[in-house]
């Protein structure tokens, strides 16, 4: 990602699978935050799943303000889950990024990015082992308005590129800062 130093930037994050999280907002600002589900059911096929995707991203980015920046939590390596995840479940997951950059691009996002779960939680909690657990209480005692933990998730891959963007951002995940509220950044 880019380093942008404007008022206007607008990141978005999201942790993609069968139930995304979302996050969204101003670098030094309150995310807003939330979780879709693209399966109706336990059964639903990838091709309903990818549909699910499609429209919901596409109705998402309609309204204004439009992300200027979109970050994913990266893929991981097939290696990385041999024997805890089958093929249809990478595919799965490698499709819905696949539809995601794509509506993205289509609607003039050009900024995408990836990183990975390692390095935003060595970031947002100061350990790359740390947990979903632990990312969600870091939200919370950051007071902000994450409901579950794909939520959590995509903000702390959020504030990842906050700080990429407006460096000083990043202070406030700092263990010096821990409980404190969140800095209000003006431009």
């Amino acid at each position: 990602m880019r380093r942008v130093i404007t008022s206007d930037v607008q990141i978005l994050a999201l942790d993609i699978a069968t139930s995304t999280g979302w996050a969204f907002g101003k670098p030094g600002e309150i995310p807003a935050c939330g979780t879709v589900r693209f399966a109706s059911d336990d059964g639903a096929s990838n091709d309903a799943i990818f549909a699910n995707a499609l429209t919901w991203f596409s109705g998402f980015l309609k309204p204004q303000p439009r992300p200027t920046s979109l970050i994913l939590e990266a893929l991981l390596p097939p290696q990385a889950m041999k024997g805890e995840t089958s093929r249809q479940t990478r595919d799965l997951l490698g499709g819905l990024h696949g539809v995601i950059r794509g509506v993205a691009h289509a609607r003039g996002i050009y900024e995408i990015s990836d990183v990975s779960v390692l390095a935003v939680r060595k970031h947002f909690c100061g350990d790359q082992r740390a947990k979903k657990e632990d990312v969600f209480e870091r939200c919370r005692i950051l007071g902000w308005p994450v409901k579950t933990r794909d939520e959590a998730d995509a903000a702390a891959t959020w504030h990842f590129a906050c700080s990429i963007v407006r460096p000083e951002v990043g202070v406030e995940v700092t263990p010096l800062f821990y409980g404190k509220r969140p800095m209000r950044v003006s431009v």
